[in-house]
């Protein structure tokens, strides 16, 4: 069964809540101009929630609020000075989605479509920094066992090693002389047979994290 796109837009911006309008139209989206009105209303029940981190009265991570709501909904966490710290803090917390809040029309969409199907997204830049505190980590740990290749083929454990290692497509397809398009459909194979969604559990399973 598919999920409904019920859509809540949080923002005392009424600019950027008419760029997110434009952007994820839909039938049905409410508009919040506070946070506290989203935390007077009953919490909503599988429901995307696009959350302007730079409110003034936005609560820490810590409050008791946030699992509440995270518990029931998807949420994405948006800010138009965006900084890796706090989108690390939003994806530890359980955000679905961290991104700049005046993206454009294209990636808010895109953002919109991957976590209404139940994945995380994360920006170029963080998912670099994340991934390369992964190989980090990894190292520290010592050598992982290599238990997740075990039901890869040759080809497939190469360009999980190198995605886990932060390589782009593009790179990962210059190194091993395939196309781009060849390593996109790589990787849906090396995801399905880990039972993965994206490159930063790769990693984490890879660097032996997880």
């Amino acid at each position: 069964m598919s999920r409904t796109n019920k859509l809540i837009l949080v923002s005392h911006d009424f600019g950027l809540l008419e760029h997110w309008k434009k952007a994820l139209g839909s039938s049905k989206t409410t508009c919040l101009p506070q946070f506290s009105a989203l935390t007077n209303d009953e919490l909503p029940i599988d429901t995307t929630v696009w959350i302007d981190s730079d409110g003034p009265d936005i609560p820490i991570w810590k409050d008791p609020f946030w699992s509440r709501l995270l518990k029931v909904s998807r949420v994405v966490c948006a800010s138009s000075s965006p900084q890796n710290v706090v989108a690390i803090q939003a994806l530890d917390a359980g955000c679905s989605a961290f991104v700049h809040a005046f993206a454009d029309l294209k990636t808010l969409k895109q953002v919109q479509q991957v976590v209404v199907s139940g994945q995380i997204w994360v920006g170029r830049e963080l998912m670099q920094q994340l991934l390369s505190g992964a190989g980090r980590a990894g190292l520290v740990r010592g050598a992982p066992d290599r238990e997740w290749a075990t039901h890869l083929t040759s080809r497939e454990q190469e360009i999980a090693l190198l995605a886990a290692n932060g390589a782009s497509n593009k790179a990962i397809a210059t190194n091993c002389s395939i196309t781009e398009r060849t390593v996109k459909a790589h990787l849906a194979a090396i995801f399905e047979k880990l039972n993965l969604t994206d490159r930063l559990q790769l990693a984490l399973r890879v660097h032996g994290i997880s």
